[in-house]
Order: structure tokens, then C-alpha cells, then sequence
């Protein structure tokens, strides 16, 4: 990265915070039409804003974590896409069907998994040079 690029997270960054909003607006929507939407969707539709606003803040930040550390921009567009293409996933599989869904096993359970790998990566970046091979 030279000093007058930005970040390739700025990328996933600016996605995702769409994508925040376009899930923050369903919920106001469904307040606002309570009485029209089908049971349960108003609830629906502030579970997946409060599991986007538990998980994508610090998978975002390893991401660029991850950045700054020196990972190889193919990477970081691999970790940051998975990213994007899992919270979508979970979303679509929870507002097609409250209940269990592949789409919503797959966003979450992959998100977990993205997060868990980004975590060790940068726990391993950390600790490296402390390391005598």
C-alpha cells in the first residue's frame, strides 16, 4: 500500500456499511407497517441487524488488521468478499425464513468461520517475530 492509496478493506468497508443500512431500513420499515407484515418479521428483521452489528464491526477491523499487517491484497479481497457474500447469505436466508435455512447456516457459520481464521492470522502476524525457528 503506498502512502496515497487506500486501504483495499475501504472497499468491504463501504459495502458492508450499504448493506447496514439497507438492514437498518428494513427494521424502521417493519415498525413503521407492524401491522402488515407477517408474524414474527418485525423480530426477524431486528435479528439480523443485531447479528450484522455483533459480527461485521470486528471482522472488519481484522480485515484491515490483516491489511496492515502486510497480507497480500488477493487476500484480503478473499477475506473481505467472503465477508460481504456471508452476512448477504445470512441475511437472505433469515428474512426468506425465520427458521433454520442453508443460506442462513452458511452466512453464519461461515462468518464464524472467516472471523476464527482472521483471528489466528492475525494472532500469528503478532507473534512471529518473537518466534525462534
Amino acid at each position: 500500500m503506498t502512502e496515497l492509496s487506500m486501504p483495499i478493506t475501504a472497499l468491504y468497508a463501504g459495502i458492508l456499511c450499504l448493506l447496514s443500512v439497507l438492514v437498518a431500513n428494513r427494521v424502521l420499515y417493519a415498525r413503521l407497517n407492524a401491522r402488515d407484515l407477517r408474524e414474527g418479521q418485525e423480530e426477524t428483521n431486528m435479528r439480523v441487524q443485531i447479528n450484522f452489528a455483533e459480527n461485521v464491526p470486528l471482522a472488519i477491523a481484522m480485515v484491515l488488521v490483516l491489511e496492515l499487517g502486510g497480507i497480500p491484497g488477493p487476500w484480503i479481497h478473499t477475506f473481505g468478499g467472503l465477508l460481504v457474500l456471508f452476512r448477504l447469505l445470512h441475511a437472505w436466508g433469515m428474512y426468506s425464513d425465520p427458521g433454520a435455512t442453508y443460506p442462513r447456516l452458511i452466512g453464519a457459520q461461515g462468518t464464524f468461520v472467516l472471523m476464527s481464521v482472521m483471528g489466528m492470522a492475525g494472532a500469528w502476524l503478532y507473534l512471529v517475530p518473537f518466534v525462534q525457528f
